[in-house]
C-alpha cells in the first residue's frame, strides 16, 4: 500500500481524508468546506423555516392576535359584545372594577385550587409512574385505568362525578350513611364544593402526568441505577440522589403543564357547581365567562383575561428559570 507522508497530507489540505482519496491514489474528492476554526460551514435554513411557517402563522392568527386585541380592549369601556367598535378609553378602570366586583375572590379561589391541583396531580402522577415502572408481574395491565380519564370527554365524566356526590342517592352519601355518618350536601357547602371539583380535576388529569413521568423514567440510564444498587443504595436513596435529579427537566415541563391546566379550569365548574355557592368555586376563567357572556361586560372580561395571561407568563418563566437551570447544572 502506498504510504503518504505527513507533509504531503498537509499540503493536500485533507487531514481527515483517507490515503486512498489523496492525489496520486485513485479519484480526487475535495474535502468539505470548513470555516475559520475547522468547523463545517452552515448551510441556509430556508427549508426549515418554510416547514414551520404554517404552524407559526396559525399560532399568530388564532392565539397572538386575539390576545393582543383582548389586551387592547381591556383599556376601553362601553362594549357589550366582542364585535362592538365604538368604545371609550377608560384606562385601568376595567381592571379595578373587575377586581372589586368578584375578580379578587376569583383569583383567591384560583390560587387555592391551583396549588391543591399541582400538589395532588403531580404527587399522584409521580407515585403511580414509579409503581408502573417496577418490574412486577402483570403491572403493565394497570396502565389503562389511569389513562382512561384523560381520553374520556370531561363533560361525560363530570356528569358521572356529580351523580356520585349527589345528596341522598349519591354513592358517596350512601357510604357515609352506611358508616353511620351524616350525609353531606357537597353543592351547598363552600369547602365541600371546592373539594368536590378539586378531586374531580385531579382524577381527570393526573393520568397525563403518569404518562409523562413514566416516559421520563424509561429514559433514565439503567446501568447507573444498577451500579447504585450494587453499591448498597436502597430504593429511597436511588430515587433521592439519582432518579429525582435526572427527572428535573421533565418535572419542569410537567409543572408548567399542570399549573396552566389548574389556572384554566372551567368545564367541571360549569357542570358541577356553576361557580357556587356564593362564588366559592368560581375561578378566574369562570369569572371571565360570567363577565363576558352573562353580564355582557367585555371590558372587565378582557381585563381579567389579561391578568390571567400575565400570571401564567410569570409562573412559566419562573419555573423554567429555576428548575430548568438547576437541571442543566446537574447535567
Amino acid at each position: 500500500m502506498l504510504e503518504v507522508s505527513p507533509a504531503r497530507r498537509k499540503e493536500a489540505g485533507a487531514r481527515d481524508v483517507p490515503a486512498s482519496r489523496l492525489p496520486g491514489r485513485g479519484r480526487w474528492i475535495r474535502p468539505a468546506a470548513r470555516g475559520q476554526r475547522g468547523r463545517p460551514v452552515k448551510q441556509p435554513r430556508l427549508l426549515a423555516y418554510l416547514f414551520i411557517a404554517p404552524a407559526v402563522g396559525l399560532t399568530a392568527l388564532f392565539s397572538l392576535v386575539p390576545l393582543g386585541l383582548a389586551v387592547h380592549r381591556s383599556f376601553y369601556g362601553g362594549g357589550t359584545n366582542i364585535f362592538q367598535t365604538k368604545l371609550d378609553f377608560v384606562g385601568l378602570q376595567n381592571y379595578s372594577n373587575a377586581l372589586s366586583s368578584g375578580g379578587s375572590q376569583a383569583l383567591e379561589v384560583t390560587a387555592i385550587y391551583t396549588v391543591g391541583f399541582i400538589v395532588l396531580a403531580m404527587g399522584l402522577g409521580l407515585a403511580v409512574a414509579l409503581l408502573l415502572n417496577m418490574k412486577l408481574p402483570g403491572i403493565d395491565r394497570l396502565r389503562a385505568p389511569f389513562i382512561i380519564p384523560v381520553v374520556v370527554p370531561v363533560v361525560a365524566t363530570a356528569l358521572i362525578w356529580g351523580n356520585l356526590f349527589a345528596p341522598q342517592f349519591g354513592f358517596i352519601n350512601r357510604i357515609l350513611e352506611a358508616l353511620g355518618l351524616h350525609q353531606a350536601d357537597f353543592t351547598s357547602s363552600p369547602s365541600l364544593a371546592l373539594i368536590m371539583v378539586l378531586t374531580f380535576g385531579v382524577w381527570q388529569f393526573f393520568g397525563e402526568n403518569v404518562i409523562l413521568y413514566l416516559a421520563a423514567l424509561k429514559s433514565l440510564p439503567v446501568d447507573l441505577l444498577e451500579a447504585a444498587s450494587v453499591d448498597g443504595a436502597g430504593p429511597w436513596r436511588r430515587f433521592r440522589f439519582i432518579r429525582w435529579p435526572l427527572l428535573r427537566r421533565a418535572t419542569a415541563v410537567i409543572l408548567v403543564i399542570t399549573t396552566l391546566t389548574g389556572l384554566q379550569t372551567f368545564t367541571q365548574i360549569y357542570i358541577l357547581t356553576a361557580g357556587g355557592p356564593n362564588g366559592a368555586t368560581s375561578p378566574i376563567v369562570y369569572e371571565i365567562y360570567n363577565k363576558a357572556f352573562v353580564q355582557f361586560n367585555t371590558g372587565q372580561a378582557d381585563a381579567l383575561a389579561g391578568i390571567l395571561f400575565l400570571i401564567s407568563l410569570v409562573i412559566t418563566v419562573i419555573v423554567v428559570a429555576t428548575i430548568g437551570r438547576g437541571s442543566r447544572r446537574d447535567v
